[in-house]
């Protein structure tokens, strides 16, 4: 895997490719278009002054003879173009030809201009035409001769009849200018190769330096070493990303205290029943007359506590990943919770524990009944176990209301030690265990508010603690009372 790592590109290699690459192709298409697509330009330029003069001749047509004389020598002079206009009336017949005054052009011979009428109504009425010329090349620069001459001919339909009009330009060498823009063009690319160095340079050190430092503290994250970047976080992205990763450590490292915690509880649970298992059975084969129902007992109860911890945590590792589904059925909660206290009074009463259940009627529910059940087993469970010197344990049951809709809430109250206030956001974490001295329970596995979170979310419901050090904590859930068989709890 390592190897396979090595082989990618790092973000410095990857911008100064990026941006070399961008440049390379700007330079390209620069090159492309002022450069070997120069000519194409020049003349697609010339060929739309040219549309555009004739537009202008256009206008001149229902003028009289003279006046289109003097308008088309006007527009000649000063777009330095030649043009011919012959005027026909509706039978085709001739009314006017007119030249204008330049000189040392195809459009001053007649019979030139009559060859191109006849190619005109070849090509439907409309064509532009590049003109070579022949001249020896001393003949040209003596007389002015451009070596291509560009010829713009079109058939303008009138009322009256219709109307050729036929101009042309001599079109200039574009190979100096080409060769200028070239050398130009050297010099602006060395400027852009050497600009895009630096900035691929600058862009590094703004970003894959912040990064590289994240990756190598990232590397740490969750242990001790893990060190936050303070300063140079490059953009604010690397910021949130560096106080991401800052959290994240955070986090992990009291998951990962939670996680030793919690192995070092649960050996602890497992130890004392193992123990006291394993010392009354030596003690009962050893020592005649120990064999005793009492003994016995001891026995079993260890071996049920035993086997309630590796349930309970059997029973929230299927809760967590989804495995336990609900099975929803209508049935009277506050009679089964009445039931389930009396057994609690019955079984506690000679240890003088107290358990009063206050509530003003029974409601009848649509809830998974051994779920439930299980919850409230283990509020009471972990109110019994912290419950203060009076042993007294308040279950109230009341309505309430959250968004427009009815939910049943059950509040299990105990006057023990409370809870911290730092420790209360977490007291429903599955690793979680308050830092103070580990109390076995009596009865229970220490998992049971993990179970009640996730019992009471898959049902849509509500929970919570509230608690003051030293005055007792008050654990409430509350479980949604317009659910109905066959309907998902979460929706």
């Amino acid at each position: 895997m390592k190897a396979q790592t090595k082989k990618i590109p790092g973000i410095r290699a990857k911008l100064s490719g990026l941006i070399l690459s961008f440049t390379a192709l700007l330079l390209a298409a620069i090159w492309l278009l002022f450069v070997v697509l120069l000519d194409d330009f020049y003349k697609q330029a010339i060929s739309n002054d040219l549309k555009r003069t004739v537009k202008d001749v256009e206008a001149l047509l229902s003028l009289d003879e003279k006046t289109v004389i003097s308008g088309i020598n006007d527009i000649a002079a000063s777009t330095g173009t030649n043009m011919a206009l012959i005027k026909k009336d509706l039978y085709g017949r001739e009314e006017y030809c007119i030249l204008s005054a330049a000189q040392r052009n195809i459009l001053s011979n007649r019979i030139s201009v009559d060859g191109i009428i006849k190619r005109l109504e070849a090509d439907g009425g409309e064509m532009i035409y590049i003109l070579g010329s022949d001249a020896p090349p001393e003949i040209k620069k003596r007389v002015g001769i451009a070596d291509q001459t560009m010829l713009y001919a079109k058939t303008v339909l009138r009322r009256d009849g219709s109307a050729v009009i036929m101009i042309c330009v001599p079109l200039a060498s574009v190979d100096a200018t080409r060769s200028t823009i070239a050398q130009i063009l050297i010099t602006v690319s060395v400027i852009f190769v050497v600009a895009a160095f630096i900035i691929s340079r600058v862009l590094s050190d703004n970003l894959a330096i912040p990064l590289e430092k994240l990756n190598v503290s990232a590397k740490d994250v969750g242990t001790p070493k893990y060190s936050k970047m303070q300063e140079n976080p490059g953009c604010r992205e690397t910021a949130e990303l560096n106080e991401t990763l800052a959290r994240a450590s955070e986090e992990l490292e009291k998951v990962d205290g939670l996680r030793r915690e919690l192995i070092a509880n649960v050996s602890h649970d497992l130890r004392t029943p193992l123990t006291l298992i394993s010392g009354y059975g030596e003690m009962m084969r050893d020592i005649p007359g120990e064999n005793t129902k009492e003994n016995i007992q001891i026995i079993i109860d260890e071996a049920e506590h035993l086997n309630l911890l590796v349930n309970d945590v059997l029973a929230l590792s299927k809760l967590e990943n989804g495995m336990d589904r609900l099975e929803l059925s209508e049935f009277n909660l506050t009679a089964e919770l009445k039931a389930l206290i009396n057994r609690y009074s019955a079984l506690r009463a000679a240890e003088g524990y107290t358990l009063d259940f206050i509530y003003d009627r029974e409601y009848t529910v649509v809830a998974d009944e051994v779920k439930l059940s299980q919850v409230f087993y283990n509020l009471i469970n972990n109110a019994i176990t912290y419950t203060g010197s009076s042993a007294r344990v308040q279950i109230k049951q009341s309505e309430t209301e959250h968004g427009g809709r009815p939910f049943l809430r059950f509040d299990v109250i105990d006057d023990g030690d409370g809870i911290m206030p730092d420790n209360i956001p977490y007291i429903w974490d599955r690793y979680y265990k308050e830092k103070r001295a580990h109390k076995r329970a009596g009865v229970g596995s220490g998992l049971g508010l993990s179970i009640v979170k996730r019992v009471i979310e898959l049902h849509g419901g509500l929970y919570g603690v509230i608690s003051e050090v030293n005055k007792g904590s008050d654990f409430y859930v509350e479980i949604p009372l317009d659910l109905k068989c066959g309907e998902s709890a979460s929706e």
